[in-house]
């Protein structure tokens, strides 16, 4: 008989099957620091998985969540192959910084929702040190009530991760800036972590002092100085890693001083033994009234760039500035040269004063390098955008290239403000700038080639090219929430104080190929998220035209499975090898008294992990198949190929 019994035929269809299902391989892609490079572009462009015609309800969503110890401020970064400890093969890996002083390393491509074995090891506070109540350190500094970070405080700077070995598998460390609690006071370290196990390498307390007579200061005539203090000093910027120099960046709690503005840069060619290589203060000379000193450099928790030549820009905020050694309200080119952080250049507003005393920081935004370029762009809390020449900045006495008011006009003392940096998709002949302010829709700008022969770029308008509000749907589009947005966007009500704080953006993108930019938004739903932790959601625009229809939210598929949690202020999402990953925070009350308290019983911080639900028919448009369909069934049963009825 030439029949070939059933038993047989099983192994050689699975085979054959899976010559056909098996993915092809992709280069891998890394995310080892804040915004996805030192240029802070916020640009992913070698994802080759997602794009425009799979992240939709049918085939786009919620995979799993990883709940960790306290709020994440800082944004999720991946590794690709990494060695593990206790793995056999390269894992990808998600890591998480927490505020209760907890660094996570999950599988990032685990997306089992009850798994046992996503998490991959756990370095937390007996490691990191003790985290602060927020209400205690409140209460030291003077201002019980402040509502800022709450209700834990420890690591809230994005890590930066230096990785040592590139091969398969890769080997690294992570170097994350810890606040904690050190006797009867507060002590700032940096850790230097394995990357394969979490174990500590290193701790360095961090510490430092300048030659200055402004707020704080101690001695006596010319030898009066400036020292850190930690208790005052907030790590919200990412940290920076460039070639083997670190930098760690530092504002103030809740705007109450004495604070400065600080830059610590430390040499890390040893991991275990960082050297700390110089130090800069903002303000060192800065004395007076409430709003002198400061220029507090947070930049809503982007980190400071670097170009290629190794110069470092960052943004402060409100404080002197004298045009000489103090730099509130500017954009600031550092160099580290000889044993210190030297000043190459800056740009302040003409209205720095103004700025000053309305509390209108220029550095509630970051600084975004544009690509093949010697240019940057900037915004702060007038909701003014700066396109300025980095290589000619003006030493305070500047202009900029161009300037426009990209959100609603100010009213004074109301400011409609952007925070974090602008993220940037280049193409051919032309590049994208998405903005997103509060109470603003998402805004799509060009920079194309300048006009005159200067080899230059320039915004061909400071009007949008596209913004979401003009979606076909209208007045139902995306925008960043303010009263009444749900019942009608055309509808605003105005209340006391403008809904905070926009959204946090990342793009995607296989290079400038259409059909595959997408801009992910990461936002409050609908209500203010000053002082407040909100409900969040995850937001996916075509990023080729943002007055097309929503390609996809988190709140839209109407399965409360899908929804993000709660928002993560100051976190842009990170998208990698088919994965997007957003920080959520934990459920809070506030009390008649002001006091933020964790709530009984409540929502618990997380990373959520979004992805295609059904990969094989999500790309080629076909009928799905239980090869390539997520599931809540074993991965065993996915591979029994038996009918069903």
């Amino acid at each position: 008989m030439n029949s070939v019994s059933r038993r047989s035929c099983t192994p050689m269809l699975f085979l054959a099957l899976a010559i056909f299902v098996v993915p092809r391989l992709r280069a891998q892609v890394d995310v080892l620091t804040q915004h996805n490079d030192n240029a802070r572009s916020g640009a992913n462009l070698r994802e080759t998985t997602l794009n425009t015609s799979n992240v939709n309800k049918d085939h786009f969503g919620k995979l799993a969540s990883r709940t960790v110890d306290g709020n994440v401020y800082a944004q999720p970064l991946v590794v690709s192959g990494a060695l593990i400890s206790g793995r056999e093969s390269p894992t990808n890996v998600v890591i998480v910084a927490t505020e209760n002083n907890s660094v996570y390393a999950f599988d990032a491509e685990d997306t089992d929702r009850a798994s046992t074995k996503a998490l991959l090891w756990h370095t937390g506070p007996t490691v990191l040190g003790e985290h602060i109540e927020s209400r205690e350190l409140y209460a030291r500094i003077g201002t019980p009530a402040c509502g800022d970070l709450t209700t834990k405080i420890g690591i809230t700077g994005t890590p930066a991760i230096q990785i040592s070995k590139p091969g398969s598998p890769k080997e690294g460390t992570i170097f994350v800036a810890a606040k904690s609690k050190s006797g009867s006071g507060y002590v700032y370290k940096l850790f230097a972590l394995s990357l394969a196990t979490g174990e500590q390498i290193a701790a360095t307390e961090i510490e430092g002092e300048v030659a200055g007579s402004g707020i704080g200061s101690t001695g006596n005539g010319q030898n009066r100085v400036i020292a850190f203090d930690p208790m005052y000093e907030l790590n919200r910027p990412a940290l920076l890693l460039n070639g083997n120099t670190l930098y760690v960046a530092f504002g103030g709690h809740c705007d109450q001083g004495p604070y400065h503005g600080w830059v610590m840069a430390y040499d890390v060619s040893d991991p275990k033994t960082p050297k700390r290589l110089a130090v800069f203060c903002s303000t060192p000379n800065g004395k007076g009234g409430d709003e002198e000193g400061r220029a507090g450099i947070w930049m809503s928790g982007e980190g400071p760039a670097a170009d290629d030549s190794g110069d470092v820009y960052f943004v402060t905020g409100d404080g002197t500035n004298n045009a000489a050694t103090d730099f509130g309200d500017s954009v600031v080119r550092v160099r580290l040269d000889a044993g210190k952080l030297q000043i190459q250049d800056w740009y302040t507003p003409s209205n720095q004063e103004v700025m000053k005393n309305n509390d209108v920081d220029l550095g509630s935004g970051g600084t975004a390098l544009i690509p093949n370029t010697h240019l940057l762009m900037t915004g702060g809390k007038e909701g003014r955008a700066y396109l300025i020449d980095r290589d000619r900045m003006g030493k305070g006495d500047g202009t900029p290239l161009q300037s426009f008011q990209v959100t609603h006009e100010p009213q004074p003392p109301n400011y409609y403000c952007l925070h974090g940096t602008p993220v940037v998709w280049s193409r051919a002949d032309h590049m994208y700038v998405y903005f997103t302010g509060e109470e603003d829709p998402v805004k799509q700008y060009r920079l194309v080639p300048a006009a005159d022969a200067s080899g230059g770029w320039r915004f061909e308008s400071d009007k949008p090219y596209r913004k979401s509000s003009d979606c076909p749907t209208a007045p139902q589009c995306v925008s960043a929430p303010f009263p009444n947005s749900l019942g009608n966007n055309s509808g605003r009500t105005r209340k006391p104080s403008i809904w905070m704080p926009g959204g946090f953006m990342s793009i995607s993108a296989n290079g400038s190929e259409e059909g595959s930019g997408i801009l992910w938004v990461n936002m409050p739903y609908a209500a203010n998220a000053n002082h407040t932790v909100v409900r969040g959601v995850l937001r996916a625009l075509d990023a080729s035209d943002l007055s097309k229809p929503e390609l996809w939210n988190s709140e839209g598929t109407g399965d409360d499975k899908e929804q993000l949690g709660l928002f993560a202020k100051f976190s842009p999402p990170t998208v990698a090898n088919g994965k997007v990953y957003v920080a959520t925070f934990e459920e809070e009350t506030v009390g008649k008294d002001g006091i933020h308290r964790l709530a009984p019983g409540g929502q618990p911080a997380s990373v959520a992990i979004y992805g295609l639900k059904c990969d094989g028919a999500a790309s080629t448009g076909g009928e799905k198949s239980a090869l390539f369909c997520h599931s809540e069934r074993s991965e065993e049963s996915l591979l029994d190929l038996s009918p069903r009825k």
